[in-house]
Order: structure tokens, then C-alpha cells, then sequence
């Protein structure tokens, strides 16, 4: 049997650290989350004209912070234990999932056969699962043009993700190894920590994203940006309302940005280092440091576009054996300035960010030292 490599303590160290880094986020976010539903309830007089209660509930003396970060907090804890895990598995599914059941997907010969790719898979992640002195996770074949693959864990529900493209790319050995540098994750543990670290990064910047979305409909903002382009939607009649979400929104936005980049990150960087410890994990479990580099070699060969590949969502990307989106983000021109505003956001924030994998050459050269001393140690 097939036993996984000791981890050596500075790599334990740093994983630790970044966890205790995290759960502080989770301190801040319930923070960020209590001054900003105080804004909100100060500035809410103002859609029903009650002037005189403006900024009423901007006294904190009214709830005091330390119960709700007592409270708060162990709830934001429990939200990424389960519904990270929900959010992961949605996102995923959202690309087209074949093959949760054999039978489930009726209809066309090809999906009969990519249902029949699926239990393939599960057969051969059984067995490296039992190489690996572990209890098989489900196995989940997404329908996408991109290969990569990923794991979703919580306690008691580990879930494998695979795309049809990185079935149909990969020759057995390449396959094996890659679905094994997976099983590597869940070993470790770490597949549960970044599935749970997702929560606040995603969280964040859907809100953001919601908020962003509220105030292109503005009135106000387009009469500040003297956008003509904007949809005729806006409300222009509600003036009140138009008022308090852009108050709202000026104070709500650089404090969930500031948290979202923060947050966001501490995950990639958390991202990073647990690549290094699957990579050696699962080499360990197929045996062979040189078949995971041909699978490396393979599935960024071709795809090193002229567009930038980091557009997929913060989230899923961070958990693939590759950084690249599982489904093409085919962006539509951007209308209004209000929205060239949001697109000069993401791009800003993606140069900003640190990159969610290591370089891939990086770990293809780890690999071949890792095959070399493994030649070196055979011959007599």
C-alpha cells in the first residue's frame, strides 16, 4: 500500500499560520458585517422621509460588538463548514454535471457515453483510493471543454470533480496520476480547509458584485457619471432610495473590497502551498513523479491564451489541479461607464491579487527531481 509522505514542519507551520490568518478574517468580516447593518439602518429613515431618525443607529452603544463577535463569529465558522461546501458543489454543477447517477442523465448516445466515462472513473478512483488507505469520495464528471479537475471535502462528504475534457486528454498513467494528486488533497486535509476558505472570498465579491449591480440601476450614479448609455430602468422616481443605496454603498464598498482582497489573498496564498504537498502526495499514491508531469505538461500545452485565464470566479479555480476556468467566460462589451468601471475593477484586483497556483514549470521541475532521485534509488 501506497503511504503518503510525511509533511516536513515549515510547510505545517505555514498551513497553520494561514488558518489562524483566516479565522481571523472571519473576526473582521462579523465586524465589517456589524458597522455595516448599523449604516444601513442609519440611512433607511431616508426612504420613508424621516429625517429626524437619520443616522439614529449609528450610536454602537445600542448592541455592543464584542457579544456579536462571540456569537458571530463560530456562525461564520459553522456557514463555511457547510454551506462552502454547498456553494463549491452549486458552482460546479452550474457547468453542465453528467453522471451523478449512472442512469440519471437520459436521452443522446453521447451522454450515455460520457455516463459510462463516469463509472469508469469511479472504477479507477476506487482503486487508487485503496492504494491510498482511504475511503473512496464521490466522483462527479463535469461536461466542460476544459480539462481540470478538483475536490470538495466536509466532514463526512468528499466529492471529486472531473471534467470530460480531462478524461478524453490524458492517457491512463497521466490520468491516474492526476486523479491521485486529488485523492493527495483529501488525504492532507487541506481539500477541507480550502473548501471552507472559499466562503468569505466568494461571499465578498457577490456581494460587491449585488451591490454594484443595485447601483448601475441608480439614477443618482448615472446622473454622477452622466451615463447616458444606462438603461432607461433606472430610478429616477424614487430619489430617496437612490440616495440611501448610494450612501450605503459609499461606505460598504471600500470595507467589503478591502475584505474581499485581504480574504481572497490569504486563499490563494493558502492555494499555493498545498499544491507543493498534493503534487508529493500523490506521486506516492501512483508511483510515478514523471506521469503527474506529463499530465502538467499536457494539460497547460495548449492552454496558454492570449486572453487571461484567471476570469473564472474566485472560488473553484483556487481548488483545480490547474488555474484555469472549467467553463470559457465569453465576455460581452461592456455597457455604460458603470460597467467599464466593474470590468476595470476585476482587472485591477487580478493584477493585485497573488496567482492562486505555483508556477507550473515550478512544479513540473519539483516533479523531475522527485523522478530523478527515484531513478537514482532503483538501479543497483
Amino acid at each position: 500500500m501506497a503511504a503518503l509522505p510525511s509533511v516536513r514542519l515549515p510547510f505545517r507551520a505555514r498551513l497553520v499560520s494561514l488558518i489562524v490568518v483566516l479565522v481571523a478574517f472571519d473576526v473582521v468580516a462579523v465586524a465589517a458585517a456589524y458597522v455595516l447593518a448599523h449604516v444601513a439602518a442609519g440611512v433607511a429613515p431616508l426612504v420613508v422621509y424621516q429625517y429626524e431618525h437619520l443616522f439614529w443607529s449609528l450610536g454602537f452603544d445600542i448592541v455592543p460588538l464584542w457579544p456579536v463577535l462571540l456569537v458571530g463569529t463560530p456562525l461564520v465558522l459553522v456557514c463555511q463548514s457547510l454551506f462552502g461546501y454547498r456553494m463549491t458543489l452549486r458552482d460546479a454543477r452550474d457547468e453542465n454535471a453528467l453522471g451523478s447517477e449512472p442512469d440519471s442523465v437520459p436521452g443522446t448516445r453521447d451522454k450515455i457515453g460520457r455516463n459510462e466515462t463516469a463509472q469508469r472513473l469511479r472504477n479507477r478512483v476506487e482503486r487508487l483510493a485503496h492504494m491510498a488507505e482511504m475511503s473512496p469520495p464521490d466522483v462527479t464528471v463535469l461536461d466542460a471543454e476544459t480539462p481540470n479537475s478538483f475536490v470538495a471535502s466536509r466532514p463526512g462528504e468528499q466529492t471529486l470533480f472531473a471534467t470530460t475534457a480531462l478524461v478524453d486528454r490524458l492517457d491512463d498513467r497521466e490520468l491516474d496520476a492526476v486523479l491521485a494528486h486529488e485523492l493527495a488533497h483529501l488525504k492532507n486535509g487541506d481539500a477541507f480547509v480550502m473548501t471552507a476558505a472559499a466562503f468569505l472570498p466568494t461571499v465578498s465579491g457577490r456581494f460587491i458584485r449585488a451591490l454594484g449591480g443595485v447601483l448601475r440601476h441608480s439614477a443618482l450614479l448615472s446622473w454622477f457619471l452622466a451615463d447616458s448609455d444606462e438603461d432607461d430602468s433606472s430610478w429616477a422616481g424614487n430619489g430617496q432610495f437612490s440616495l440611501a443605496v448610494f450612501l450605503f454603498a459609499f461606505a460598504a464598498i471600500p470595507v467589503t473590497a478591502t475584505l474581499y482582497l485581504a480574504s481572497t489573498a490569504c486563499y490563494r496564498l493558502l492555494s499555493r502551498i498545498r499544491e507543493y504537498a498534493a503534487d508529493a502526495g500523490g506521486v506516492a499514491i501512483c508511483g510515478s513523479p514523471a506521469a503527474l508531469a506529463s499530465a502538467l505538461e499536457t494539460l497547460t500545452d495548449d492552454q496558454r491564451p492570449d486572453r487571461d485565464i484567471r476570469t473564472a470566479e474566485t472560488g473553484v479555480r483556487e481548488l483545480c489541479v490547474v488555474p484555469h476556468a472549467i467553463a470559457l467566460n465569453e465576455q460581452t462589451p461592456p455597457e455604460g461607464r458603470a460597467e467599464r468601471l466593474a470590468r476595470r475593477w476585476q482587472s485591477v484586483t487580478e493584477r493585485l491579487l497573488p496567482g492562486s497556483h505555483p508556477d507550473v514549470d515550478d512544479r513540473i521541475a519539483a516533479l523531475a527531481e522527485r523522478q530523478s532521485a527515484l531513478d537514482q534509488y532503483k538501479q543497483p
